[in-house]
């Protein structure tokens, strides 16, 4: 398995070298997904060790898949699954998905500390039955948010536009100061638009961890600063604590490297929009040009989350450097013209 982590490292990093691909540039948001987790022949529970955050696509015996997302923090841990919604507490958290009267599934919270949780997927079989106002349905509190979400868009210039186009245009129009406004009334990068719940919020928690490395000039430091921001910097010391575990707690943590591995790829997509908004400013690239690049790079992390394969992902990361090398030949152009 260490050698399994480090090749898969060694792969990852070919892309982050590809960004220097660039003559001198300065410095809009970052999110995780892993490989999916399942139900399968005889498997009826699986484990997961939660780091603050946690995502995967789950499927059910009978073929059925949900977006599970986890978050952990300051003892508390909150689960979306699909359109469920769940705060667990210790123990069993039994789940009625079908509103039978009896459990499909069980989130058993084994154990919790700050951010770090133990958690026990497991098939209850509809074997256990569970009271109708105990059933962990859609929460309301989540709908109540959400239109309260759209209330305070409104009046809004840019965000509360239709495609992701229109709203990269409108914000590219705006002054500085009216960005500055916009951000702090309403803060949704396009990565976390495509998201809701729990899962909206990590998103946005993370591009907002991020936004002080900016202060870096491009290069060393301000990756530096990010690996910081999404716990990567010490990714040895992971691998070393991941190589010491067995079983599902040792798959559990490899894919919680490579999920922060993932964060990192994609802050590298974010990395290039900010650099190539950079050369709108400076009159060295054409501000259609750049809508482009940064509408096709967004529709690329969305991508990137849905990969089911780590081809898919390659693939992903490939067209945002095909795109990225079309970006920078066009302002070669425009310098040399």
């Amino acid at each position: 398995m260490k050698r399994g982590i480090n090749k898969f490292i060694a792969a990852a990093l070919i892309f982050i070298l590809f960004s220097l691909y660039t003559f001198a540039a300065g410095g809009g948001g970052g999110g995780g997904s892993s490989s999916g987790l399942g139900f399968t022949g005889s498997r009826d529970s699986i484990f997961i060790l939660v780091n603050q955050d946690y995502s995967a696509k789950f499927s059910l015996k009978n073929s059925t898949k949900y977006e599970l997302k986890v978050n952990v923090e300051d003892g508390n841990a909150t689960l979306n699954f699909g359109s469920y919604y769940f705060e667990l507490k210790d123990g069993n958290n039994f789940a009625d998905l079908n509103e039978n009267g009896l459990a499909d599934i069980n989130f058993k919270l084994e154990s919790i500390k700050g951010s770090r949780a133990d958690i026990r997927i497991i098939n209850a079989k509809e074997q256990i039955f569970v009271e109708k106002e105990e059933n962990a349905t859609v929460d309301a509190g989540k709908k109540d948010a959400e239109e309260a979400e759209e209330e305070k868009i409104d009046g809004i210039k840019c965000a509360n536009l239709k495609t992701i186009k229109e709203r990269v245009s409108c914000r590219l129009e705006l002054e500085e100061e009216e960005q500055e406004e916009e951000l702090q009334l309403y803060y949704l990068p396009e990565e976390c638009a495509a998201l809701s719940g729990a899962s909206r919020g990590i998103c946005i928690a993370r591009y907002k961890s991020v936004q002080t490395c900016w202060k870096f000039p491009v290069g060393a430091e301000r990756v530096s600063c990010v690996k910081r921001a999404i716990r990567l910097e010490a990714i040895q010391e992971e691998k070393e604590k991941c190589n010491k575990l067995i079983g599902e707690k040792k798959s559990v943590c490899v894919r919680e490297i490579k999920n922060r591995v993932y964060n990192l790829i994609k802050w590298r997509f974010y990395d290039l929009e900010e650099r190539a908004e950079d050369f709108m400013t400076r009159g060295l690239a054409d501000k259609e040009f750049v809508i482009d690049f940064i509408v096709k790079t967004e529709e690329n992390k969305v991508k990137f989350n849905e990969a089911d394969s780590e081809e898919e992902r390659k693939n992903i990361i490939l067209d945002v450097r095909t795109d990225w090398k079309e970006l920078v030949k066009e302002i070669r152009e425009n310098v040399v013209g």
